[in-house]
Formats: C-alpha cells, sequence, structure tokens
C-alpha cells in the first residue's frame, strides 16, 4: 500500500463523518458572519463617501428637530415682534450658526473665525450667511443701528438657506 492511497482513504472516510459535517456548518456560519460584517463596514463607508461628496464635508447627524424648533422660535420673534424683536432674531439666528459650524467641524473663538475655514464653494449659502452674519455683528456694535424689516427678514433668508443647504431646515 503506498502513502497516497492511505490519504485518499483516510480522507474518504474523514469528509463522510459527522465531525466534518458539522464542521463544514460552523465554516459556514463564520463566512455567513463575516460576510455581513464586511457589508456593514462598506455601506457605512459608503455613506461617509457620499456624505462627503453631497456636501465637501463629512456632515454629522444633527437633531433637525431641536434646530428647526429654535429656528421657528426665530422667524415667530420676528413677524410677532417687528424691527426690534427682528434684530434679536438676527443675533440668536447668528448663535446658532455659531454652534451649527461648530457640530460640523469648524473651530474657532467666534462664527467670524469659524467661518473662514469654509472652503469656497463646499457648503450651499455660505456667500448669503456671511453677509447675515455681517449685519448681525453691526446690531451687536450698536443696538440702535436703523434697519427695515425687510431688510432683518433678507438677513434671515441668508441663515435659513445655509441651513437648508445642511438639511437642518
Amino acid at each position: 500500500m503506498n502513502i497516497i492511497t492511505i490519504f485518499q482513504s483516510s480522507w474518504a472516510a474523514f469528509s463522510q463523518s459527522s465531525f466534518f459535517f458539522y464542521l463544514r456548518i460552523v465554516a459556514g456560519f463564520i463566512v455567513a458572519i463575516l460576510l455581513i460584517a464586511d457589508i456593514l463596514l462598506l455601506s457605512k463607508r459608503v455613506q461617509t463617501d457620499v456624505t462627503v461628496a453631497v456636501y465637501g464635508a463629512n456632515v454629522p447627524k444633527f437633531k433637525k428637530e431641536k434646530y428647526r424648533e429654535r429656528w421657528g422660535k426665530i422667524m415667530k420673534r420676528v413677524e410677532e415682534e417687528g424691527i426690534s424683536g427682528g434684530k434679536f432674531a438676527l443675533i440668536e439666528a447668528d448663535r446658532l450658526l455659531g454652534e451649527v459650524l461648530e457640530k460640523v467641524g469648524y473651530q474657532g473663538k467666534d462664527v467670524t473665525e469659524k467661518m473662514g475655514q469654509i472652503p469656497e464653494g463646499q457648503l450651499i449659502g455660505v456667500s448669503e450667511v456671511t453677509a447675515a452674519h455681517a449685519i448681525s455683528e453691526q446690531i451687536l456694535l450698536d443696538p440702535a443701528l436703523e434697519m427695515s424689516l425687510d431688510e432683518i427678514k433678507e438677513a434671515l433668508a441668508g441663515y435659513e438657506k445655509f441651513f437648508a443647504g445642511l438639511e437642518i431646515y
């Protein structure tokens, strides 16, 4: 009897045993679990890649209801309180902008510094929100600044466009 015949008969006996059958089942489960894990990891990566492609940055998930509620209060203030409430609403919108920029990942001591880090064309509504932020800064420096309700609403529309671009509002 040669060695090849011995291995062939041993393999035939082993492959027909119940131990080998259960070993194949366990190996099948392990392969299935690894495939599922790979698919989940790839889907997370694809989701991140799509977010970067759409927004130009890895934008974290926001609790939109929190921001929508605050934005609703800001807009309600303008409608109910007129120009004086509108000025305060612009300051609140600017504060909200600072929080959103920090949540997105832009660091800085104030909103101006955070906005300075945004690459041109990366986010929607940057130019509009920059103009609105400048008006908010003017109000902080001079609370008696003369403004019309239309100017206030136009500035708030700049914030709204920026927030809509991030799908917050």
